[in-house]
């Protein structure tokens, strides 16, 4: 597993990661069941016409992503970095499709064209980089996310020109294939997740955190660790790098959803 520091953080895996937390707790298992299961996945997924996959786990706040559980496996990782770090999610008509619908959309980058507003540069960073990359169509859908906190896509782009292929058959063999794969990823995702929450603070970060998430300015909260101004402000700075946020009202709100508040 690598992770990328930079807001947002980046954390990729492997399917053999997974597998690994997995047998942990079923020693019974035979060995090389779940990579079978995995295997047959991806050969049903390039035979159908896919020749990239994206599983996508993600910690947001609002429409903003955190922190992103990426798989190796089948992914396009420039691409994916590229669209992630250049926040491409926020002006993709493809997600908002999703959000506004919650079905799979399908797509293809002519339409995409001709339909997206190609005023806006990241709209069109984002056509350029998919035609460079020969994504010319896809579908994109969400898998059922256990923890409130997590929302899973999963992305998969062809070379084909049209969608006129991506028929009931087609989706079947993508929706069977992705609930397999979201179910082996997930209890290692959900491991991920809780860990990046272990977050060692010093007695007055915690302190300092615990009334920021009550709403104290910092005036207030220095009144009531004893400390500067001047230090509590460094404080806040320090923790919203902690909690890889980008600003007060983001850290309040995480700290908040962590449990700060009652600690």
């Amino acid at each position: 597993m690598t992770t990328e520091d930079e807001f947002p953080a980046l954390v990729w895996f492997s399917q053999g990661d997974a597998v690994a937390y997995l047998r942990q707790f079923e020693p019974a298992l035979e060995n090389d069941a779940h990579e079978r299961e995995l295997r047959e996945c991806r050969e049903r997924l390039q035979q159908a016409g896919f020749s990239t996959f994206s599983y996508m786990a993600l910690e947001t706040i609002g429409r903003r992503i955190l922190r992103a559980h990426l798989m190796r496996e089948m992914a396009n990782a420039g691409h994916v970095t590229t669209y992630l770090k250049s926040r491409l999610y926020e002006i993709d008509p493809r997600l908002a499709a999703l959000r506004e619908s919650g079905l799979p959309v399908t797509w293809n980058i002519d339409h995409l064209e001709a339909h997206a507003n190609t005023n806006d540069p990241r709209v069109r960073s984002l056509i350029s980089t998919l035609r460079a990359q020969g994504m010319h169509c896809g579908l994109i859908l969400g898998l059922p996310a256990p923890r409130a906190d997590l929302r899973v896509a999963v992305d998969l782009t062809s070379h084909a020109c049209d969608t006129h292929w991506i028929d009931d058959r087609v989706m079947g063999t993508v929706l069977a294939a992705s609930m397999t794969i979201g179910r082996l990823m997930q209890p290692y995702v959900d491991d991920c997740a809780r860990c990046a929450r272990i977050v060692v603070l010093t007695d007055e970060q915690s302190a300092v955190l615990e009334r920021l998430v009550k709403g104290l300015s910092d005036h207030e909260i220095a009144a009531e660790v004893m400390a500067s101004l001047h230090r509590v402000a460094q404080h806040v700075k320090v923790l919203q790098k902690t909690f890889n946020v980008e600003n007060r009202a983001q850290l309040a709100y995480l700290a908040a959803r962590w449990g700060w508040s009652k600690r």
